[in-house]
């Protein structure tokens, strides 16, 4: 009985690593070329072949059948070289993305590239940062209460700067009949906190 379950813990551990291998691959391929994106660079032949190799090794591994295991991860890296090498060969570029950084006022990075595998390829590097892609960028902007503020100062002072911005909540617009309000007096009794704006005769 426990030489058994020595086997099947050996045979589950070998499974694993011969998985971590092809892992690895993956990941490289991916950083290189960004997420599913390789695949759809090559001819259709070469990707409907991959896909079939892909899910064999899928189902040798669920089966946990160590030797169907070792032959397809083996003939999973043959696979993603293959679709390297035709990618190249066909003339296409591995991904580079092209990253603006800025840090925002409340000390975040913030990282904005221009695609979605773009943005896959630097969550993958480790760093501590947020990633947003210019599509997310322009949703956010579009969906902003305060986008129309903004407009207005570029369009007013063609050039400037936005340091900060404050918008009034929803139900604290100045009370234009109470007037301004004075930061002191209360303490005192005085009942004038609030200074009435007068309008003059005839106005």
């Amino acid at each position: 009985m426990m030489s058994g379950a020595i086997d099947r813990s050996a045979t589950a551990m070998a499974v694993q690593g011969l998985v971590q291998s092809v892992d690895a691959v993956t990941d490289a391929m991916e950083r290189k070329w960004g997420v599913g994106r390789l695949r759809l660079l090559v001819e259709a032949g070469l990707r409907e072949r991959f896909d079939r190799q892909w899910a064999k090794w899928q189902a040798a591994y669920g089966a946990q059948d160590l030797d169907a295991v070792r032959a397809h991860s083996e003939a999973m890296r043959r696979a993603w070289a293959a679709m390297d090498t035709a990618a190249l060969a066909a003339g296409h570029q591995p991904l580079a993305p092209e990253v603006w950084e800025t840090r925002m006022p409340d000390g975040v990075v913030l990282a904005i590239v221009r695609t979605l595998p773009e943005a896959h390829a630097l969550a993958r590097d480790g760093r501590d940062r947020e990633v947003w892609t210019l599509d997310e960028v322009g949703r956010v902007i579009c969906a902003w209460e305060g986008r129309h503020w903004v407009d207005a100062i570029h369009q007013h002072f063609p050039g400037s700067r936005i340091e900060a911005l404050r918008l009034t909540p929803r139900g604290a617009e100045f009370d234009w009949s109470r007037g301004d309000a004075i930061p002191f007096g209360h303490e005192t009794g005085d009942t004038h906190a609030y200074t009435p704006i007068r309008r003059r005769a005839g106005a």
